[in-house]
């Protein structure tokens, strides 16, 4: 992916942000490397409430970062938090505040409107452990029945006290 498609897709990403972007109060510009053969460049940005991203380097930027296309689009997609990816070294920050790319990070997607699919995924799955734990339930009542045969053997003990009534016909003798 070249930094033209990539910055299509972050700005697709982005798109529905607009609303959080009004509420920065300064100018966030990251200017992002793109670790690649032809040594892309990219940015993302913040200005007077408006989102921009665009496919080359932002000289006035805040921060400027190193990164594959492929670690920007997970970060920026939702997929990577932005902390996991300055923590693992997947992005480097070359100058500036490493807490204005953080900044950013509030503009992405949330991971629960990232994953809808995920969830039907997981309901699919939790119908199959759903069909799978009948067979656990099944197997689970056979110690609860003993306790039940408890309960029987006071109701064996109740036949046996028939005979007593057995008895009482002999008095009647």
């Amino acid at each position: 992916m070249n930094n033209v498609e990539l910055a299509k897709k972050v700005e697709g990403y982005l798109k529905g942000s607009a609303a959080k972007a009004k509420k920065f109060e300064d100018l966030v510009a990251v200017s992002i490397s793109l670790l690649s053969e032809n040594n892309e460049d990219m940015f993302v940005a913040v200005r007077e409430g408006k989102i921009l991203v665009d496919h080359y380097a932002y000289n006035d930027n805040n921060c400027a970062v190193e990164a594959s296309a492929e670690i920007i689009d997970k970060m920026f997609s939702g997929e990577l938090s932005f902390d996991e990816a300055l923590a693992n070294g997947s992005v480097q920050v070359k100058s500036g505040e490493p807490a204005k790319l953080k900044a950013l990070e509030c503009l992405v997607p949330s991971k629960k409107s990232v994953k809808p699919a995920a969830k039907t995924s997981a309901k699919a799955a939790d119908k199959k452990v759903l069909a799978a734990k009948p067979a656990e339930k099944k197997a689970v009542p056979a110690p609860a029945a003993k306790p039940v045969e408890k309960n029987d053997a006071p109701a064996a003990k109740a036949p046996e006290k028939k005979p007593a009534t057995a008895k009482g016909k002999g008095k009647r003798k």
